[in-house]
C-alpha cells in the first residue's frame, strides 16, 4: 500500500535529514503551499522579505526553463550568501526550496533528498 504524504509531511521529514536546514518549502504554481522551519533557528527573513524570496525562487526557475532545450533540464541551483545557502531542486510539478546554514554541506543534502523514498 503506497502510503500518501502531504506537501507539509515533505517539508518537515526533508527538514529532519541534516542539522543546517533552516528552512523547507515547497511550490506550486510560483506558490508556496507548504513549509517548515527548524524550530530552534531564528528566520533571516521578515514575512515580507520571506514570501519576495519564494517569488524570486519560482521566476529564477521559469528563467532556467529557457535554457533547458540546449542545456538540458536543470536539476537544482543554488545562491551562497554570506549567512545562509538557498537551494532549489526543480521537480516535475514545482519546486522544492530550502536553505542551510552557510557551513552546511549542500551536495551531501541535495544527494539526501533525491535518495528520498517518498515522492516530493
Amino acid at each position: 500500500m503506497n502510503r500518501q504524504y502531504s506537501p507539509l509531511d515533505v517539508c518537515k521529514h526533508v527538514m529532519s535529514l541534516d542539522e543546517s536546514m533552516r528552512f523547507v518549502g515547497r511550490i506550486k504554481d510560483k506558490k508556496v503551499i507548504a513549509f517548515a522551519r527548524h524550530p530552534a533557528k531564528k528566520p533571516l527573513l521578515d514575512t515580507e522579505l520571506g514570501n519576495l524570496a519564494h517569488y524570486v525562487a519560482s521566476v529564477k526557475a521559469e528563467m532556467e526553463e529557457m535554457f533547458d532545450g540546449p542545456l538540458g533540464k536543470t536539476n537544482w541551483m543554488i545562491t551562497a550568501k554570506e549567512k545562509v545557502k538557498l537551494i532549489t531542486l526543480f521537480l516535475d510539478d514545482g519546486l522544492l526550496i530550502f536553505s542551510i546554514d552557510v557551513h552546511g554541506d549542500h551536495d551531501q543534502i541535495i544527494k539526501k533528498i533525491q535518495s528520498l523514498n517518498m515522492p516530493l
